[in-house]
């Protein structure tokens, strides 16, 4: 079966992969990304459907249905891994809307905060304001802050969805004294996220263009087990240690489940609605089936594998 995007013959072929490298261009190396239009924007040689469908990345709100709900399970375990003294000055990169800036705050670390969207910082003071927290808005490919200044640097749920990563954790390093750590945790793409993979997978098997998106997605190896160890040791990192940490991310109803990608923050979400209406409901209704598996509708509890990385600046 092949399954259509509305205005596809008036408009040219979706190529979601292309939306997906020039979004990268622009903005995905930031968590928090400004709201970008899919399909808005004209160009003279890729024609695309007009969908006008949405990445509400300042929307806190939507991100804390998406991920943040989760992202509250995933920081006190990394947090533990890190080994990061109670009374230190940490650096909290692409901080999204603070979730691991206020655990780090709560355990008396001092903690600046950077990201660039001013919709996630506003919904970060407004929800997880602290007086050990200061949130600013900052480019975390070149940070203005002096060599050595912190003395640790970490981030969550960032360095997958950035084209510069290798950027990011050497000024990551930079900004942390000698002897400080460096920290990350990504999610493991590939067989890591089984409530994502439900529906991916199975959109997969009636539409080409998401079973490329899904490659693209998954098959993106630093991030698989091992990946960020060898970033780490090649940004001249030492000791350093990488561990899976697994949460379970417990969706209330199926509603609430498929609601997590209609939302537009997914890296799949704005093919899957710019299907038509019957492709979409063909998908949705064996997700459902998937999800219900003959039982009646209420939660179901995913795993979530993150990979985490620690190191150490050299003396």
């Amino acid at each position: 079966m092949t399954v259509k995007t509305r205005n596809s013959s008036a408009q040219g072929t979706f190529n979601p992969l292309f939306l997906q490298r020039q979004h990268w261009r622009s903005a995905v190396w930031q968590v928090g990304f400004p709201d970008v239009t899919i399909g808005a924007t004209k160009r003279k040689t890729h024609a695309m459907p007009a969908t006008e469908l949405q990445y509400k990345w300042r929307d806190p709100d939507v991100y804390q249905s998406f991920m943040g709900r989760w992202s509250e399970l995933l920081a006190p375990k990394f947090l533990a891994l890190t080994g990061i003294p109670d009374d230190a000055r940490v650096l909290d990169v692409a901080c999204g809307t603070g979730v691991l800036s206020k655990a780090l705050a709560d355990s008396g670390r001092n903690v600046i905060a950077i990201d660039v969207s001013e919709g996630f910082l506003e919904g970060a003071r407004q929800l997880r304001s602290h007086p050990n927290v200061t949130y600013e808005t900052g480019d975390i490919r070149k940070m203005t802050f002096p060599d050595g200044t912190f003395d640790a640097a970490v981030s969550t749920l960032a360095l997958d969805v950035l084209p510069e990563t290798e950027q990011v954790v050497a000024e990551m390093k930079r900004v942390v004294r000698p002897g400080g750590v460096v920290a990350s945790a990504v999610h493991q793409f590939l067989g890591g996220l089984p409530a994502f993979d439900l529906l991916i997978h199975t959109a997969s098997v009636l539409d080409a263009d998401i079973r490329e998106l899904r490659s693209t997605r998954a098959g993106r190896q630093r991030f698989w087990p091992g990946g960020q160890t060898a970033m780490w040791r090649a940004a001249g990192l030492v000791d350093v240690v990488e561990s899976p940490i697994v949460i379970d991310c417990e969706y209330p109803s199926f509603a609430d489940y498929w609601g997590t990608f209609t939302s537009g923050m997914a890296s799949f979400s704005p093919r899957l609605m710019a299907l038509t209406d019957d492709a979409r409901n063909e998908i949705q209704k064996h997700v459902r089936a998937g999800y219900l598996l003959g039982w009646e509708d209420g939660p179901r509890s995913f795993p979530m594998i993150a990979r985490a990385v620690r190191g150490t600046v050299p003396k």
